[in-house]
Formats: structure tokens, C-alpha cells, sequence
């Protein structure tokens, strides 16, 4: 259960460099939160990179997760990682009790929200700020296929300030932009 042994589960199954590279963003959002609540920053920064690594061989619903579960719990990964990974989707009914549950639940869209918005911004993470993140989100079109029910939603269940949460997001893939692919 370490990181080198998660990257490679992970290049294992993911060959999808966008998959990849949405791990890799999750993963930067939980070691942030997890320096933030004083937790172990390796199983957050883990549970983060490993949340949808079942996604391109069981891309169906219930199969992403529940086979990708099946492979960690072989694995010996802790419960509590493996309980925040089965939280991070509504559909299996897993509550999220747990502050890393509701912090990957919070962090998994919004990542993806953030990435899409730096590349279309000229300056990428530079100038971005919580309100540009605010501004974008209001935009249905742009990155249509993300959540913002769920971005809403994993707000309020983690019980954190708004733009706070934004600019924390922000700063972590600010810091990994060159492994999201950002030159």
C-alpha cells in the first residue's frame, strides 16, 4: 500500500492517458485536504489515485467500482479506503461516513472541473482563482459531462467554505500540471 505499488495497480489497468491523468489530479486534491486535516497524506494521496482505476476494463454500472473494490480488498488495501472509493459514486449506496469518504466525494468532480478549465485558459492555473472556477460552472455547456449536482453536493457533506475548497483544489493541480499534461 504504498505509492510506487498504486501507481503501478494503476498503470496496470488504465491505459487512457485522460484517466490516467484525472488520478492523478484526484490524488493532488486528497494529499491537499489530507495535509489540511492533519491525515495521512500516502492513503489519502492513494485512495484518490486509485478511485476510478477499475473504470476502463468495468466502465458499467455497478461493475466500476465493484470489481475495482474486489481487486483492493485481494490486495489488502484498508477498509477505509476502500469504503471512501465505494462512497465516491451515489449508485452503490455506500454512506460517506468517514472524513476521507466525503473529501473524495467532494474533490473527484471538481478536480475534473478544474483540469477542463485550465485548458482552456490561456495562462492555464496561473490567474485561476475560485471565482473563475464560479464563473465557469455556471456555464452549462462548458464540460458538460461534469457533475455540478455532485460538486454541490460534496460541498456540503464535507461542510467546507466554497471558494476555499476551490482555491485548495486549484493550488494542488496547480503543483502537478506538468503530470496533467500542462507545459
Amino acid at each position: 500500500m504504498d505509492r510506487f505499488s498504486a501507481l503501478h495497480l494503476l498503470h496496470e489497468y488504465v491505459t487512457s492517458e485522460s484517466i490516467r491523468r484525472h488520478c492523478y489530479a484526484v490524488a493532488a486534491s486528497m494529499e491537499a485536504y489530507a495535509e489540511k486535516y492533519h491525515e495521512s497524506k500516502d492513503a489519502w494521496w492513494i485512495t484518490g489515485l486509485l478511485h476510478d482505476f477499475d473504470y476502463e476494463k468495468y466502465p458499467t454500472i455497478p461493475e466500476h467500482v465493484t470489481e475495482g473494490v474486489k481487486i483492493l480488498k485481494a490486495k489488502g488495501y484498508l477498509h477505509e479506503m476502500i469504503e471512501a472509493i465505494q462512497g465516491h459514486v451515489d449508485y452503490l449506496g455506500v454512506p460517506r461516513k468517514s472524513l476521507m469518504a466525503k473529501t473524495l466525494f467532494a474533490v473527484d468532480e471538481l478536480s475534473g472541473f478544474v483540469v477542463a478549465l485550465a485548458k482552456v485558459r490561456q495562462d492555464r492555473f496561473t490567474t485561476m482563482d475560485a471565482e473563475s472556477v464560479k464563473k465557469a460552472l455556471k456555464k452549462k455547456g462548458f464540460a458538460a459531462a461534469i457533475n455540478r449536482d455532485y460538486i454541490e453536493k460534496g460541498i456540503a457533506e464535507l461542510e467546507v467554505n466554497k471558494e476555499e475548497h476551490f482555491n485548495l483544489v486549484i493550488h494542488a493541480l496547480k503543483k502537478i500540471q506538468k503530470d496533467l499534461g500542462f507545459t
